[in-house]
C-alpha cells in the first residue's frame, strides 16, 4: 500500500472512521433537525454536547458503567441536558429566530464560550477518566489487528437514532407538524398549533440528542474539554455536505467525514482536519446543495 501503510491498517482505521462518523452523526442529527425547523445556527451545539459527556460522567461517577445500567445513565444524561435547556431556548433563542445570520452567530457563539466555561470550571481543565461497561471493553479482531468493541456500538446506536428519528418525522403528527412548521409557520398557527412550544420542543430534541452523543462518548472511556471544538466543526460541515435540513443526507455525510477524518490520521496526522475539509470542498464544487440537499435550502 502508499505511503508504508499497509492493509490492515487502512480496513481498521476505515471501521474505526465509521464508528466516529457514528457519534458524528448523533451531533449533527441534533444540529440538522434544529436548523431544519427552526433556521438557527446554533453553533453552542458542540457544547452542548460536551456538558452531556460530562453531566453522564458526573451520573456514572456515582452509579458505574455496568452492563446492564449504561443506557438508563446516557439517557438521564440527555434528559437532564434537554431539561435545562428549556430556559436556553425561551429566553436566548427564540428571540433570535427571525433576527440576521450575523445575530444569531454572535448569540450562539457567545453560548459555546459561556458553556465551555462551565464545563471548565466545574469539571477542570483536565480530561476525565471513565469505567466502561464489561461488554464494550477490548477490542474485535480485524485480520492482523483490532477495532475497540465500543466502535461497533456507536454505529449501531446511529442507525437506530436514525431510523427513530426519521419515523418520528415522517410517520407522526409531530413530525407532520415539524415539517408543516418549516414550510408555512404562520399558516401551521392558523390551524390552533402553539408555535412556540412545537419550536421549544424541536429544539429540546435536538439538544437530547447532544447530550447522548456526549453520553456515548463518554463510553471510550475518556473526555476532554477541547472535544466540543472538533465536534461542533465536523457537525457543521456534516450539515453543509449533507444538504441544509436533511436528516438522511446528514447520515451519509457523517460517514464520510470520519472515514475521511479516519484516513488523515493515516496521511498527514498533524493535519487530518484537512482531509475532512478537502472532502467538503469536493461536494460543494460537484453539488453545491450538498447531498441530498435541495435548491434554495
Amino acid at each position: 500500500m502508499s505511503l508504508g501503510i499497509s492493509l490492515t491498517q487502512y480496513v481498521i482505521q476505515i471501521i474505526t472512521g465509521l464508528g466516529e462518523g457514528a457519534v458524528l452523526f448523533l451531533v449533527a442529527s441534533g444540529l440538522t433537525l434544529i436548523f431544519g425547523a427552526l433556521r438557527v445556527i446554533n453553533f453552542a451545539h458542540g457544547s452542548l454536547f460536551l456538558l452531556g459527556a460530562y453531566i453522564t460522567a458526573s451520573i456514572a461517577d456515582k452509579w458505574a458503567f455496568a452492563n446492564w445500567n449504561f443506557w438508563l445513565l446516557i439517557l438521564i444524561g440527555g434528559i437532564a441536558l434537554a431539561a435545562a435547556s428549556i430556559p436556553l431556548e425561551v429566553f436566548f433563542f427564540r428571540p433570535i429566530y427571525n433576527r440576521a445570520l450575523l445575530t444569531q452567530l454572535l448569540v450562539t457563539f457567545a453560548f459555546v464560550l459561556v458553556i465551555t466555561g462551565v464545563v471548565r470550571e466545574v469539571w477542570g481543565n483536565d480530561g476525565r477518566a471513565i469505567t466502561q461497561p464489561p461488554f464494550l471493553k477490548g477490542n474485535v479482531d480485524i485480520l492482523e489487528g483490532g477495532v475497540r468493541k465500543v466502535e461497533f456500538f456507536f454505529m449501531a446506536l446511529a442507525i437506530i437514532v436514525g431510523i427513530l428519528l426519521w419515523a418520528m418525522l415522517y410517520k407522526t403528527g409531530l413530525g407532520r407538524m415539524i415539517r408543516a412548521a418549516v414550510s408555512d409557520p404562520e399558516l401551521l398557527g392558523l390551524t390552533g398549533v402553539n408555535i412556540k412550544i412545537l419550536f421549544t420542543g424541536v429544539f429540546v430534541l435536538g439538544v437530547l440528542f447532544a447530550g447522548i452523543a456526549g453520553g456515548a462518548v463518554s463510553l471510550r472511556g475518556f473526555i476532554v474539554p477541547g472535544m466540543a471544538i472538533d465536534a461542533i466543526i465536523k457537525a457543521f460541515v456534516i450539515v453543509v455536505i449533507g444538504g441544509l435540513g436533511s436528516l438522511g443526507g446528514a447520515f451519509i455525510a457523517a460517514m464520510l467525514v470520519g472515514v475521511a477524518s479516519a484516513i488523515g490520521i493515516l496521511w498527514v496526522p498533524p493535519a487530518a482536519i484537512a482531509i475532512v475539509f478537502a472532502v467538503l470542498v469536493a461536494v460543494l464544487v460537484l453539488r453545491p446543495q450538498g447531498i441530498m440537499g435541495t435548491r434554495g435550502n
